[in-house]
């Protein structure tokens, strides 16, 4: 195997090997609430589930605009410079959405990527609507199989470029289709959320195996 030492890599090195690496990866459009009131949309494929007890989420989150990625060959965003929508948001706020991404809103949740201006709303001018929240005040998307209502933990800097935000699920919007009441489970057969892999790579989860754990008995020692 070959070695790499990331303290040798430019950012963008760095970037290109760990998104390409870490696959696939979920992917979070992000509500949340500007100063004037309307609505902006934003995806995250640097967001996980970390507990259940609390019930916490984190996101990564570059704190300035730094104009489209490389490989996409365009010139500096013309945001270059300002602070990001989404982290200035939940600041103000407290609070945001994150919104499952299954592939019938695949595409517009990419188009939700494009550096509008901050007055905006990302969701109108991508043809998605807003649902009525019910813990908060930011509305979710009503077109996304799952959302989870989040208010805002704690956030830690990182050299003043980068921000982990760790949001706590107060609420959950279900498709009715997903949610198995009488379980309380998310229905796995019927959700078809969409993986981000490296670049402008994604992949499907219709491809699916069952796998169950084992229970240990005292002959597997022998």
């Amino acid at each position: 195997m070959k070695y790499v030492a990331l303290d040798m890599l430019t950012e963008m090195q760095k970037y290109w090997l760990v998104t390409g690496s870490i696959a696939p990866r979920a992917i979070a459009l992000v509500t949340s609430l500007g100063q004037a009131g309307h609505v902006n949309a934003a995806p995250f494929s640097s967001f996980t589930y970390m507990s259940e007890d609390p019930p916490l989420l984190v996101l990564g989150i570059d704190n300035f605009h730094k104009g489209p990625r490389a490989e996409e060959g365009q010139k500096n965003s013309h945001r270059s410079g300002e602070m990001k929508d989404t982290l200035r948001n939940i600041i103000d706020n407290r609070e945001f959405v994150v919104n499952m991404v299954d592939e019938p809103m695949c595409e517009r949740t990419v188009l939700c990527a494009k550096d509008f201006p901050s007055h905006m709303s990302e969701p109108t001018v991508v043809g998605f609507t807003l649902g009525q929240p019910v813990s908060i005040k930011t509305p979710h998307i009503a077109e996304a199989p799952i959302a989870w209502e989040c208010k805002l933990s704690r956030i830690m800097d990182f050299s003043k470029t980068r921000s982990i935000v760790f949001g706590e699920i107060v609420g959950m919007h279900f498709k009715d289709e997903l949610l198995d009441e009488e379980r309380m489970r998310v229905r796995a057969e019927a959700f078809t959320p969409v993986g981000r892999l490296s670049g402008p790579n994604y992949c499907r989860t219709t491809d699916r195996w069952r796998l169950t754990i084992p229970v240990f008995v005292a002959e597997d020692k022998k």
